[in-house]
């Protein structure tokens, strides 16, 4: 495991782009120099060292930022500053996504043309986006929602379901 891959940070990817970039700065030996400053008063050779690892670490930000990302990060050289600006600057757009697909799951509705299985898979689509975002989606809620959403022709078999509180989405 020579090659160390970490994606490009896009729009939707913030909080798996963050742990793997932890990791990967981890096995190099420089995720101290994105968790916090320059300590004060230290060696000319520890002095030395931590410009070299900060240096080390920005780079290694810096190559797996997009074209536009790398551009409006380009003046920054403190591998801390850097980190926590590109957090403020993701994790915001990342709760509004995360509000907005919580807010998709709980107002689901099955469509007038739209088949069970497409109804269903179209459920866990959302559900595997929430999880993706942060948001945890017990099995349980999967079902209420889904089951809340049929309407319509599937509304009489949403009543029976709802006295049947202990299935799964697949039964």
């Amino acid at each position: 495991m020579d090659r160390i891959s970490v994606p490009e940070l896009t729009s939707t990817n913030y909080f798996i782009w963050s742990l793997k970039m932890r990791a990967a700065l981890s096995l190099k030996r420089l995720d101290s120099v994105t968790t916090q400053m320059k300590p004060e008063g230290l060696s000319e050779k520890d002095a030395l060292e931590w410009k070299q690892k900060n240096s080390d670490a920005v780079a290694y930000i810096k190559l797996s930022l997009s074209d536009e990302q790398a551009l409006q990060f380009a003046a920054e050289n403190n591998a801390k500053i850097l980190w926590d600006k590109i957090k403020s600057t993701f994790t915001g757009q990342t709760e509004d996504r995360k509000i907005d697909a919580g807010n998709e799951l709980k107002n689901l509705e099955i469509n007038s043309n739209e088949l069970a299985n497409d109804y269903i898979a179209r459920a866990r689509g959302i559900a595997t986006k929430c999880h993706s975002l942060g948001l945890d989606v017990s099995p349980r809620e999967l079902v209420y929602y889904t089951v809340r959403g049929l309407k319509g022709k599937f509304a009489k078999v949403r009543d029976i379901l709802k006295t049947q509180r202990d299935k799964s989405i697949d039964e």
